[in-house]
């Protein structure tokens, strides 16, 4: 069974002249070995004398940082899918089903873009702001999502949260920054020392009604 972590970049809320991020960033990270991924980042954080408490957030990471984590996880081979929408170009409706709304629309693109079969796989999200009930409205609305577009086996069987120190859940935080970087610039030098990485890119501007 397949275990995805994921983190975002950027806010839910459509207010983009009050503040409002202009992109949503989903990056959903599955390793081929958790294990093996679990070390490298390890290994990263001693190489930078970090205590084992030290959590990797891109938002914090200065560039030395930033060098010793993508050098150090470089080799490990992931699926690396990510869901870039601009918010300035979403439709109302989109935007009338608020905050759930746009995190079900962000995985159910990326679910049914997956080179394989979801059915079986645990999807884990940053859980800071997310509470149970609100996972449980994800899971319906990517399930209702996936058996509209006449894929039910590419819902996730289970969308969890989880906390914010696993190293996994600091791993998606730190490629959701290096892909919005790259979304926002059109290249990110930490996204491209990603060798053995596969990818799913999906960019969404919806053209102006």
């Amino acid at each position: 069974m397949h275990s995805a972590y994921a983190d975002e970049r950027g806010d839910t809320g459509y207010k983009l002249e009050g503040g409002s991020s202009p992109r949503f960033v989903l990056v959903v990270l599955i390793p081929s070995s958790p294990e093996s991924l679990l070390d490298k980042i390890t290994e990263a954080r001693r190489q930078l004398e970090k205590p084992e408490t030290y959590e990797f957030h891109f938002s914090k990471s200065d560039e030395a940082v930033r060098k010793a984590f993508f050098e150090a996880i470089a080799s490990e081979r992931m699926h690396v899918w990510v869901a870039a929408i601009y918010k300035r170009r979403t439709p109302l409706e989109l935007q009338a089903q608020g905050k759930a709304g746009l995190y079900i629309h962000a995985i159910t693109g990326l679910a049914l873009r997956a080179p394989f079969v979801l059915g079986k796989a645990r999807l884990y999200l940053d859980a800071k702001g997310k509470h149970k009930e609100f996972m449980q409205t994800l899971k319906n609305g990517v399930r209702a999502k996936c058996r509209e577009a006449g894929k039910p086996d590419q819902n996730f069987k289970e969308i969890r949260g989880l906390n914010s120190t696993h190293p996994l859940i600091q791993c998606a935080d730190m490629l959701a920054g290096a892909a919005d970087l790259r979304a926002e610039i059109g290249k990110s030098l930490w996204w491209d020392k990603l060798s053995a990485k596969s990818v799913v890119w999906w960019e969404e501007r919806l053209a102006e009604k």
